[in-house]
């Protein structure tokens, strides 16, 4: 199946974006990266906050989409504590796509609509955090600082070690993990 122009210029931003951080996206440098004139990017989003809310969508669609295959069955036939454990399995086994991290990250205005799809995605598959048992809310926390890790650990810490993640995704779904996740690895 060919890529769109609209879904080549969206991967095309998130490429710049984890190269040369999201300030320096511009129609011009995105224009060049992906081949096309300025106006073939404005073709497809008019201004840069059309781009962004295009990014928004495509990440929110993947996340959607990760989550519901980590779930295996539909959100409406799932309990709070399966959509919870399927959201933070999505997140612990996905991708990170280059840039994901820029837009994340970026203290811009702009860049707070990327932020907000997150949360919306996040609302509707946990809903009220103050709802969540203590040991939830902390794992969720893991879950976040697993994929910032995965996303910036330059020095290869291994965070993608299978009994933390089964650790983590334990604590999301409300159980009592296993005493042996807690012994040191025999790795040492």
């Amino acid at each position: 199946m060919r890529t769109s122009k609209r879904d080549r210029i969206i991967t095309g931003a998130l490429e710049l974006a984890h190269r040369n951080g999201f300030d320096a996206l511009t129609f011009d440098a995105l224009a060049e990266h992906v081949g096309l004139t300025r106006g073939g990017i404005i073709y497809h989003f008019r201004t840069k906050t059309e781009l962004l809310e295009g990014i928004a969508a495509a990440f929110q669609e993947r996340w959607w989409a990760e989550a519901l295959e980590a779930l295996g069955k539909p959100v409406e036939e799932a309990s709070r504590s399966e959509r919870i454990e399927a959201l933070a399995r999505s997140v612990i086994d996905g991708a990170i796509l280059p840039g994901e991290v820029s837009f994340m990250l970026s203290t811009t205005a702009e860049a707070e609509m990327i932020k907000n799809a997150w949360e919306v995605l996040r609302d509707e598959w946990v809903g009220e955090a103050p709802e969540l048992t203590p040991m939830q809310r902390v794992a969720l926390l893991a879950v976040d600082g697993w994929w910032a890790n995965r996303a910036v650990d330059s020095r290869n810490q291994d965070p993608d070690e299978p009994a933390i993640a089964d650790l983590i995704v334990s604590l999301v779904a409300g159980n009592r993990p296993d005493q042996k996740l807690f012994k040191p690895s025999d790795r040492d």
